[in-house]
């Protein structure tokens, strides 16, 4: 994969991000209220199961990213986000 750019994807509902094999670079997501829940990235291009990449747990209100360590995470087939309520997410995927 070395040369391929790395693209930013945003989401604001849960639902396929792309398909195809790439790499999870990083990701900045925005939690809009207090609620507490759960966002999972999974390697699937179309429903939110099969193997899970990442899970990020929100526990308040606020924004927060992070630059995944390495060559990033794997994914095979593609991404599906399944999103907390209230939640916003840019992943930055190379492919």
């Amino acid at each position: 994969m070395a040369g391929n750019e790395v693209r930013a994807y945003h989401v604001h509902a849960s639902g396929s991000v792309t398909s195809g094999r790439g790499r999870m670079k990083g990701f900045m997501i925005n939690h809009s209220t207090g609620a507490t829940g759960q966002t999972l990235i999974y390697d699937n291009p179309s429903a939110a199961s099969g193997v899970e990449l990442l899970e990020i747990d929100e526990t308040g209100q606020g924004v927060f990213g992070m630059e995944i360590p390495g060559d990033g995470i794997l994914f095979d087939n593609g991404v599906y986000a399944s999103l907390a309520t209230n939640t916003t997410l840019t992943l930055f995927l190379q492919q």
